[in-house]
């Protein structure tokens, strides 16, 4: 047991914006109401942990896509999503989905949540948890590796610095107006 992986809040938070972002690319008539539960948990999370430029960042990410889905809900202009979110698998073990679950609970109880954040928090929690099936690992029929997931996490929101840099250079492009600069992310922790 010593050699387990925990993840921390921004990769919960990396995690929280990939879940949106795959829900939001799967719906395609319109933006699914739990998604702003999403970015309302992600935005709380990245005040009470102070978690910067990888905060901002992940916001960033999420409101662009959230556009993008509106855009493509209104009138069918589908444009291409800022990274590409099939190549990361997100099946997070118990004790990975467990620490998740903490976390927002642990947020939602600090004083500097409001009831609105509260409930975004729990749903949050509730929806992650039933898209990354914990039901199938509670029953043993999934063993996925934490270590595995928060490298893959820490290489998303690696590629989302990147892809929203070079966006805010090129801002020229209509899919990705709007969008600020947004500081190179510190080097991962070594694993």
């Amino acid at each position: 047991m010593n050699d387990r992986i925990y993840l921390t809040p921004t990769e919960v938070c990396t995690l929280v914006a990939h879940e949106a972002v795959v829900l939001l690319d799967a719906v395609e008539t319109e933006v699914p109401s739990c998604v702003s539960e999403f970015r309302t948990a992600l935005e709380t999370l990245n005040a009470v942990h102070h978690l910067g430029s990888d905060g901002q960042a992940l916001l960033s990410w999420l409101d662009e896509e959230i556009a993008n889905a509106e855009r493509f809900a209104a009138d069918g202009t589908n444009l291409p999503n800022l990274i590409d979110i099939c190549r990361l698998d997100t099946v997070p073990d118990v004790e990975a989905q467990m620490e998740l679950v903490w976390l927002l609970f642990d947020t939602a109880a600090t004083e500097e949540c409001g009831p609105e954040q509260r409930r975004a928090l729990v749903s949050t929690a509730r929806t992650i948890t039933e898209m990354c099936g914990l039901d199938d690992l509670l029953l043993g029929t999934l063993k996925p590796s934490a270590a595995k997931l928060a490298e893959g996490l820490n290489a998303e929101l690696a590629d989302v610095h990147a892809e929203l840099q070079a966006s805010a250079g090129a801002s020229a492009g209509p899919a990705r107006q709007g969008s600020e600069e947004v500081p190179a992310p510190p080097a991962a922790p070594a694993m």
